[in-house]
Parts: C-alpha cells; sequence; structure tokens
C-alpha cells in the first residue's frame, strides 16, 4: 500500500512538473502581418510611403525638365552664366537626394518604432498568457524545427491581440 501511494505521488509530481514546464510557439511575423494593430500600422506606413514616392516622382521630373532646359540653354548663354545655372542646378539635385535620403530614414525609423511598440504588447500578452496557462518557455515559430500543431499558440494570441 505504501508503495502504491508512493508511485502516485510520485506521478502526480511528475504530471504537474511536465505541464508547468510545457514549451509553446508562437510565430510572431504572423501576429505582426494579420493583427489589426499590425495591419493597421502596414496601412499606414504604405500610405505614406506612397505620398513620398508621388513627391519625389514630380519633383524629380521637375529636376528633368530643368536639365533640359539648361542643356539647351548652352549654346545661348555666356559660360560663365551657364556654369552659375549648372551649379544651381548642381546643389537643387544635391537637394533633392539629401531629402529623399532623409525621407527613407524618417520612415524607417517610424515603422521600427511602431513595430517596436507592437513587439512590446505581443511581449506583455505573451507574458500573461505563459502565466495564466502554467508555460514555462515561449519560443518564435522561426527557430523551431517540429512541434506539435498543439503546442502552436500563435491563434490564441492573435484573438487577445485583436480585442
Amino acid at each position: 500500500m505504501k508503495r502504491f501511494i508512493f508511485f502516485l505521488l510520485v506521478t502526480l509530481i511528475i504530471s504537474v512538473n511536465a505541464k508547468a514546464s510545457e514549451i509553446s510557439i508562437v510565430d510572431v511575423s504572423y501576429l505582426l502581418t494579420n493583427s489589426n494593430k499590425g495591419k493597421l500600422i502596414k496601412k499606414d506606413l504604405d500610405s505614406l510611403k506612397s505620398k513620398n514616392v508621388k513627391n519625389f516622382n514630380s519633383r524629380k521630373k521637375k529636376l528633368e525638365d530643368k536639365e533640359k532646359k539648361i542643356a539647351s540653354k548652352k549654346n545661348v548663354l555666356s559660360e560663365e552664366d551657364f556654369k552659375k545655372e549648372v551649379e544651381l542646378f548642381k546643389k537643387e539635385v544635391n537637394k533633392f537626394n539629401e531629402d529623399r535620403r532623409k525621407s527613407n530614414q524618417e520612415m524607417s525609423l517610424k515603422r521600427n518604432n511602431k513595430i517596436a511598440k507592437l513587439l512590446e504588447e505581443i511581449n506583455k500578452i505573451l507574458i500573461e498568457y505563459s502565466a495564466q496557462n502554467s508555460i514555462s518557455t515561449i519560443v518564435d515559430k522561426k527557430n523551431v524545427i517540429i512541434t506539435k500543431e498543439e503546442n502552436d499558440i500563435t491563434k490564441n494570441i492573435l484573438k487577445i491581440l485583436n480585442k
């Protein structure tokens, strides 16, 4: 009888420890692209990018037209006046390139900041979810070679994130 109770007690302890040390996986990139907040971030960034591209294409077209005008004046203007116009044009082109570079940097910074905030929120949800469900380890799906389908908690996290 003592052996039976001992065996039962050991089995219970092992099963509780196995449940407490459960490992789950989550597909973070799926959450970033398919959550409502992730879709909103993508939509905002795409809109901003489209606006910037339109603006820079317009400016580029104007610069190309100006370049053609300057080239057509080469034989009409004195060499000194032509050089002045070319220098002014070069400054405009440099300004255009600098503005475009700054715009790309700002876009990257905005994207990174928004994604970082969303990842922070996902991390808080994962911490809370793991505490409630006795999960000791959560691993990103891209780092897992093989696991059981029931270890994937991505859909559950997505539901919580979309609330």
